[in-house]
């Protein structure tokens, strides 16, 4: 019989079996129990299109949460009826399968909730804010439990202070967790205060924050430390404009990671001197990675012939990819010099700037087609689809 009720129809038909179910199963809770998961789990299976590991792992969640509140009954009809209600309410308000599933497997108990009562109030307050119902959906996609928690309000609030746009509000906490939402109300005005104190221009402030909002959201303390390892470690002074470049680098940079970097650079002639001069020019190139520098490094020197003076002050150099700007545009510049199509002493620098569709129109598709098989081989691809 209960294999009956947890087919592909189980759901519909536990509601119609449920009491029978409830009077035959009686004296063995626990099977009542593993059952009841199962036609969740099939629930999620064929509701939302979970896989039916993920759906097992919620089940368990819902049943440990309902036990936790003393709660006998881990499924029956009405819970059904209710799951069914929210869904159908959160794709109302622009939510797809994929954007409901994460806010279930997160926190199942939120297909308890009163649709009405609990959700059209939270998800009114971020539609009468400016965010669109697609917003919402990729804030639920990052951040779950704002369908179930009301911290989000006063970090919205938080975020206004210092934003003071409703729409770049809206872009910070699409990009933000929970857990970085939750440090906003504590954390991000008395970090902002601090910069502040640092001297640092609001406009700044409010440009970095909107892009990278993690580093902002750190405790005080922590944020403090960030801020001294910046002037000390990095030497970037708190009135340069790479100032704020060099806190989003060494938040996710540690210690040991960073020494490791420097000596990349030591093995290859640089001093450490050399290497805090190239990082007061541009902090990313400690964003890097080992293999990275390493990689550059080599071809800089050996192919290229850039000696540390050169790479220092033409800094932005670490910021392009080898093998998709640096190496295709230097073989075809190459080739143009020894046809004498462009000067000799012409910058490889000047032209990385440029983006693809502008390069091929000025130094490609103007000439033979033996510069364009060269752009062709090096880029991986074919001309024409370059284009």
């Amino acid at each position: 019989m209960f294999k009956l009720l947890c087919n592909n129809n189980g759901v519909k038909a536990l509601y119609f079996f449920n009491g029978f179910h409830r009077l035959l199963f009686s004296s063995k809770f626990s099977s009542i129990t593993e059952n009841g998961n199962l036609c969740f789990a099939n629930y999620l299976v064929e509701t939302l299109g979970f896989s039916k590991q993920n759906a097992r792992s919620t089940s368990t969640k819902l049943e440990k949460y309902l036990h936790s509140r003393g709660t006998k009954k881990v499924i029956d009809s009405k819970f059904f009826s209710n799951a069914d209600a929210v869904i159908e309410f959160l794709k109302q308000n622009g939510l797809n399968n994929s954007q409901i599933g994460i806010a279930v497997s997160s926190s199942p108990k939120v297909l308890l909730s009163k649709t009405e009562k609990t959700l059209k109030p939270k998800i009114d307050f971020f539609l009468n804010l400016g965010f669109s119902k697609s917003d919402f959906g990729q804030v639920v996609s990052a951040n779950p439990y704002v369908l179930l928690r009301n911290e989000h309000i006063q970090a919205i609030e938080a975020l206004k202070d210092v934003i003071s746009c409703d729409s770049d509000v809206i872009i910070i906490m699409k990009k933000c967790n929970w857990i970085s939402v939750s440090s906003m109300t504590t954390n991000l005005i008395p970090n902002v205060a601090l910069l502040r104190d640092y001297g640092l221009p609001i406009d700044l402030i409010r440009k970095r924050l909107l892009a990278h909002p993690m580093p902002f959201l750190r405790k005080k303390e922590a944020f403090k430390d960030l801020l001294m390892r910046v002037e000390k470690t990095l030497g970037i002074p708190r009135d340069s404009p790479k100032f704020l470049s060099g806190i989003r680098v060494l938040s996710n940079v540690s210690e040991k990671n960073l020494d490791s970097k420097i000596i990349m650079f030591e093995k290859f002639g640089w001093t450490r001197t050399d290497v805090l001069a190239l990082v007061r020019a541009n902090p990313y190139c400690l964003a890097l990675s080992e293999a990275r520098i390493k990689k550059s490094l080599e071809y800089f020197a050996k192919e290229l012939g850039y000696d540390i003076p050169y790479l220092i002050s033409h800094s932005a150099l670490f910021g392009y990819s080898l093998e998709n700007r640096i190496v295709p545009r230097n073989r075809v510049l190459l080739a143009l010099k020894e046809k004498g199509l462009i000067r000799g002493d012409y910058s490889l620098y000047s032209t990385l700037p440029l983006n693809e569709s502008r390069f091929l129109k000025r130094y490609v598709l103007p000439f033979d087609q033996e510069v364009h098989d060269i752009y062709a081989k090096h880029m991986g691809q074919s001309l024409k689809s370059s284009n």
